[in-house]
């Protein structure tokens, strides 16, 4: 029996909190429409989420994983259409930004033996799609809702017997994303709804935060040593170029010429990927479902008014700038709305969603 409650997801909330407008295009209670071309940036993250997600739960190499991804997706795209020349170079910087972030990360992964490293870890849920019933609270309208999504993952520690609801963000700045999470209401949702869900009690949301930036790699000096100058990487990298340059040098050799930015370059690994815990207890998930269904009444109310939120930052990064800045100038708007948009693939994976919200 096809179940008749209105399906509520974050990312629509998130959208209509951010700007009416694009939510009424975006969102799947109104248009329902996307660009054809992913805007490069969530085409990374994406990317990235999709070669992780296949090394998880296959164990498909990451960089294999990867290359099918952009193998798949660029024969859609020439599909709609040939890309602009800016855009083929765009597309291009990202795929080796992302290339350099995967290679990165399994470098990482490999040396990684903190608490809720890999080795610890077992991966029991991956792309987990929920849709648990909206315990409305009391008082208010009793219309029937459902919080639908999908979950990155669901985890048990082995070492802390915990689990853990698994997700993956990219950014430009770990530290930024993490000082953000307090106050991320995604993380109630998906804590409300597992705990609906699964039968084991959930500790929490475990972040696994990845920096979309390529490390650099030191100068060759006159010497053949390598440079010690202030270069942006991690001990582990660090490590893998010594390895290249001198291949046959022992581990005492290796400290005795580089001990010290070996040292120094431990204080990097957090700057680049972090897995980090966050919390959240019964009072806090009721507040922010409480918020959640607030907002969910005025998506649903006809009479809401669809104004935009124009805001320097959020509009230099909407997939619908144009046809907004044509809408406010008094153009015609739903031309470029039927030519270079296309009505959402069913079943897309909410992630695509969720990035155009929270990578930068």
């Amino acid at each position: 029996m096809k179940n008749s409650a209105t399906e509520i997801h974050i990312s629509d909330v998130r959208t209509f909190r951010q700007c009416r407008r694009k939510w009424g295009w975006s969102s799947a209670l109104k248009r329902n429409l996307e660009p054809y071309i992913t805007y490069p940036p969530f085409f990374t993250g994406r990317g990235i989420h999709e070669a992780l997600e296949r090394y998880y739960r296959d164990g498909v190499d990451i960089i294999a994983a990867f290359v099918d991804f952009v193998s798949a997706e660029t024969a859609l795209m020439k599909e709609q259409g040939a890309l602009w020349p800016q855009e083929e170079d765009t597309l291009e910087e990202q795929i080796t930004l992302a290339f350099g972030v995967l290679h990165h990360y399994r470098a990482w992964q490999a040396q990684d033996t903190k608490k809720y490293s890999d080795r610890n870890l077992k991966f029991l849920e991956l792309e987990y799609p929920f849709n648990v019933p909206f315990t409305l609270p009391s008082g208010r309208n009793s219309r029937k809702l459902t919080i639908a999504g999908r979950l990155d993952g669901l985890v048990y520690n082995t070492l802390t017997d915990e689990y853990w609801i698994w997700e993956t963000k990219t950014a430009r700045s770990v530290q930024q994303l993490v000082d953000s999470l307090g106050n991320d209401e995604q993380s109630a949702l998906y804590m409300y709804a597992a705990q609906k869900i699964f039968k084991h009690p959930i500790a929490g949301v475990l972040y696994n935060v990845m920096r979309k930036k390529i490390p650099v790699h030191p100068r060759i000096l006159q010497s053949e040593l390598l440079s010690k100058s202030a270069i942006d990487t991690t001990a582990f990298m660090y490590r893998a170029d010594i390895a290249e340059q001198h291949p046959d040098w022992q581990e005492d050799t290796i400290q005795e010429f580089y001990g010290d930015i070996l040292a120094k370059l431990e204080e990097n690994e957090t700057k680049y990927f972090i897995r980090w815990p966050v919390h959240k207890s019964s009072a806090q998930i009721k507040i922010v479902m409480d918020g959640i269904y607030a907002t969910a009444m005025e998506m649903l109310n006809p009479k809401t008014v669809l104004y935009p939120s124009p805001n320097w930052m959020q509009c230099n990064f909407c997939n619908f700038k144009s046809p907004c800045l044509t809408m406010s100038m008094g153009g015609d708007y739903e031309v470029l709305l039927r030519e270079e948009y296309r009505e959402r693939i069913p079943n897309i994976n909410e992630f695509e969603r969720d990035k155009e919200m929270n990578d930068d």
